[in-house]
């Protein structure tokens, strides 16, 4: 069975690059760029192995109400967080979505993107809400951080 993995990113370029980070990894991607797309996706596939989501979407959905969305249908849905926002920001506040969940901060390196989705694929049947961590990628030589 595949490991798909749904992005919602509404930055093309980061989007891009967390596909192909992906891809390269050995996950089928999907990519959406905005929570509404996002959702007809997910209805679209018989199994989603996790969502990378960011919190400010384009298009009226937050990153919060399309996970919390998904998991009314696929309780226990990996997700990783990736946001610029700082963790105490009203926006950031990823009480009662559920887990499991880990939070990467931006900018994020591909081996932190990959770390966060191996953590949070760790343990895919909880249901309790990990506790989130921050993570800030140090910036590379090479610009590979997004």
């Amino acid at each position: 069975m595949p490991r798909r993995i749904l992005v919602i990113e509404d930055e093309a370029f980061i989007a891009m690059l967390m596909e192909d980070t992906l891809l390269e990894a050995g996950y089928e991607v999907l990519t959406a760029n905005n929570g509404e797309t996002a959702l007809r996706l997910a209805q679209s596939v018989s199994r989603l192995t996790a969502v990378v989501t960011g919190i400010d979407l384009s298009g009226g959905m937050t990153g919060q109400a399309v996970i919390r969305s998904l998991r009314q249908t696929m309780p226990g849905l990996p997700v990783v967080v990736v946001t610029g926002f700082h963790p105490s920001a009203r926006e950031a506040d990823l009480r009662g979505i559920g887990g499991p969940t880990t939070r990467l901060e931006k900018p994020v390196a591909p081996e932190a993107l990959l770390a966060g989705l191996a953590e949070v694929l760790a343990d895919p049947h909880s249901r309790a809400c990990r506790q989130l961590r921050r993570t800030r990628a140090a910036p590379s030589n090479d610009g590979s951080a997004w």
